[in-house]
Order: C-alpha cells, then structure tokens, then sequence
C-alpha cells in the first residue's frame, strides 16, 4: 500500500525479506546495486559521488573508531578498513553480512544486528566511538526506533564524535509511506517511510541535540543528473559533538 501525509509503520520483517533476497542475488560485479536500487551505471556513479563527496566531511583518523549502522555489503567498510582503528559494522540481513564478510577487510567486524536494538548492551565491540555512518537506514524504521537509535547512538558516541546521515527524504512536502508496496522496478513488494526534512530533525535531530550534537552540514548529495526520482531527493547531514 502507498500512503501520503498519514503515519504508518511499516512492517520489518517484509522488509528483511526484501533485503534477504537481494543479498542472496547481488551482483558481485556490481554490489552496489544491492542496496541502490537503480541500473548498473547509474548506482557506480552514484556511489562513486557519494563517496567523493563525503569522505573528505567524514575525515576519517587513524585513532577512530567506526559505527556503520545498516552496513549492508561493507560498503564504507571498504573505503574505511586500515585507515581508521576499529571499524563496526552491523545490519539486519544475514545474506548482505554474508557479503561485507567475504572481503575479508582488515581490522573489520561484523555483527548481525537490527538498527532498533542497538545498544551498549547488545553490541559486540562497545563504545565510545568517534564517528556513526547511518546511511539510507531511518527509511526502513519507524518513528519510535528512529528516535530509539538517535537515543543509543548518543550513549555510545565519544564526546567529539561525529555522524554522518545519508537519507532519501521527501521534497513534496507530505511524508510517504510504501507498505508492501508492489513496485514494478524492484520486482517485488517494497516497504520505505520518507520523511520531510522537518521530519527527521524532530525524530532523529532532536534526541541528538539534546546530547551535544550540532548539524554542521545538510544538503543534497546528487546532482540533478544522478537524481531520478520526483517525489524524494537524497540528502545528506554531518552531525559533530563538541567535547
């Protein structure tokens, strides 16, 4: 079902499903293609613009410690191993874990683990850690556990820790919502909450401000010839703790 303006959860376990099955078919030639939804072509240049605009905000340091929430295949894990100190990477999909492990990246740990049960409690390797990666993970929570992670991630975060946010968001104005939606691209039923921006600072921002966060940057990340889609835009926020 499709829904605009109201809100409605979404239900995870069709959404593990969908992710389950995408593992299980990624193209290994393209692995983007797992978790970007688009052609070949476009989900690499994508990728390649998202990673060469972002890494240079996310600095990364050889004493940091990395928290990928909704890492999927490894994707950062790829550009960040050897450079930092320890990086984390949790999701809920075996099949995409199963992927990110069979890199075999150097100083790398993967754990199966859904974004709405993080926690010190939960995770393998605890905190503090120095740098988040959410990357198109709040899409698939709902409202409770967005703020439920922002919660979590504050009790994990170093005192100057930084988060970096990858989100689709709507631009229409009115939230969308895809419930087991049948979508004719994917081939298959799909399930997403896109959020306004005003949305997500409410949900997400504002647990994070009220541990120390600010948000140093919030803009589009694609230019308007990677961008392919009407009603939603991909945005990107860099969220710093002062010490």
């Amino acid at each position: 079902m499709r829904y605009t303006g109201a809100t409605r959860d979404i239900s995870y376990e069709a959404t593990l499903d969908f992710f389950e099955s995408r593992g299980r078919t990624a193209n290994t030639d393209a692995p983007q293609t797992a978790t970007m939804y688009q052609d070949k072509e476009l989900a690499q240049r994508r990728d390649a613009c998202e990673r060469d605009t972002v890494l240079p905000l996310l600095a990364p340091r050889q004493m940091d410690r990395v928290l990928d929430i909704g890492c999927g295949y490894g994707r950062w894990a790829e550009e960040l191993a050897g450079k930092v100190n320890d990086y984390v990477g949790v999701d809920f999909s075996g099949e995409l874990l199963r992927l990110a492990r069979a890199r075999h990246l150097p100083r790398t740990h993967f754990q199966r683990l859904a974004a709405q049960e993080i926690s010190p409690a939960t995770l393998e390797r605890n905190g503090p850690f120095d740098l988040f990666i959410c990357a198109g993970i709040l899409i698939y929570l709902n409202d409770a556990d967005v703020t439920r992670l922002a919660d979590a991630i504050a009790l994990l975060a170093a005192p100057a820790a930084r988060l970096y946010l990858r989100e689709p968001m709507a631009v229409t104005g009115d939230r969308l919502t895809l419930d087991r939606f049948p979508s004719q691209e994917l081939k298959r039923d799909y399930s997403a909450i896109y959020r306004t921006p005003a949305q997500c600072h409410e949900l997400f921002g504002r647990p994070l401000g009220a541990a120390g966060f600010v948000c140093a940057v919030e803009r589009p990340l694609y230019p308007p010839a990677l961008c392919n889609r009407k009603e939603t835009e991909q945005q990107i926020q860099l969220w710093t703790r002062r010490a």
